[in-house]
């Protein structure tokens, strides 16, 4: 690392990971928010947003392709809240063997996603 950290990729992959799990927050939010009209929950809902999209478009600044950066972001988010919504209760059904199955092939997508090699988008300075 050459201490320019606006340039290093690893911080902007972290960047997305984290805001794939910051997706958790809102998303399950909403189940709280009963129509938005629990304003703790509103509040806790939208920062959680807010703060996901800013893990995903500020990495993409840093020269991340969007489609690679969003498919990584979703796919950190649906697995990681489908998961936690099973454990909270927030499903009426089990997880079926069907249900894992395709989350795995979501997991397996975003690993091949960021494994393919992509050409990142240098700024003219």
């Amino acid at each position: 690392m050459n201490g320019d950290w606006k340039h290093d990729t690893r911080i902007a992959w972290l960047l997305i990971i984290l805001g794939g799990f910051l997706q958790i927050g809102w998303s399950i939010g909403l189940a709280y928010t009963e129509s938005f009209t629990v304003i703790t929950w509103d509040i806790v809902t939208i920062v959680f947003l807010v703060l996901s999209m800013i893990c995903l478009e500020y990495p993409m600044r840093m020269g991340v392709a969007f489609t690679t950066a969003y498919a990584v972001w979703i796919g950190v988010g649906v697995v990681t809240t489908v998961i936690i919504s099973y454990v909270l209760g927030l499903e009426n059904s089990t997880i079926s063997v069907g249900m894992i199955l395709c989350l795995g092939l979501i997991i397996a997508g975003v690993i091949g996603l960021k494994m393919t090699p992509v050409e990142y988008i240098e700024e003219d300075k």
